[in-house]
């Protein structure tokens, strides 16, 4: 199966991708530069990532959305935590992947949601509904595909250590910092799971 793999540079992503290809389909990965403040760092991950895995990503600029509609992930004067939810953000990805799929004649998009939603583009119900619209906007059976929506981060940590991906080239820290904030929503999501990770290891 060919599929157009969302990647962003991060675990979630990227273990995605390696899960996918290990199960012999054709992955063609697609980095979305929507106006993100990590964009640069983000794709500089996606592409070193990519490189371990034997893929070559392509990159999508649409960042003039990013630019334009307020959100703490793209805008440095906005909480990078309290304001970081940008509306309709999963559904544009999935849009542009999807368009992307049916260009290259591939069957399905895949992005990397999790479980324990914090946004209501995050939930299986959107999953459901986005893949209804976008097999009705293009007339087309691309599916849209969350392999991983039953995980959480530890689970993805644990699985990219498992299989010796590079964690240490994946990126995820929403602010434009050469070194994680601390404070985003993506990295105080790391900071638990890697705490609890930590917790649950045998002594």
């Amino acid at each position: 199966m060919k599929i157009v793999v969302l990647a962003s540079g991060g675990v979630d992503s990227s273990v995605m991708m390696f899960l996918l290809k290990k199960d012999a389909n054709e992955v063609l990965p697609l980095f979305v530069d929507y106006g993100q403040l990590a964009g640069q760092r983000e794709w500089a991950s996606c592409r070193a990532v990519c490189n371990f895995l034997g893929l070559k990503p392509v990159r999508i600029d649409i960042s003039g959305f990013g630019k334009s509609i307020p959100s703490g992930i793209t805008d440095e004067k906005l909480d990078i935590e309290k304001q970081a939810f940008l509306p309709t953000r999963n559904l544009l990805f999935l849009t542009v992947g999807a368009a992307y799929a049916y260009s290259q004649f591939a069957s399905g998009v895949a992005i990397g949601i999790l479980a324990n939603p914090i946004f209501p583009d995050q939930t299986a119900e959107f999953i459901i509904a986005a893949e209804k619209t976008i097999k009705t906007a293009l007339g087309s059976d691309i599916a849209v595909l969350a392999p991983l929506i039953s995980l959480d981060k530890r689970d993805t940590l644990s699985l990219a250590t498992k299989y010796e991906l590079p964690i240490d080239l994946m990126s995820y820290c929403h602010s434009r910092a050469e070194k994680p904030c601390g404070f985003c929503v993506s990295c105080k999501e790391r900071i638990a799971a890697e705490k609890c990770i930590h917790d649950i290891k045998p002594k």
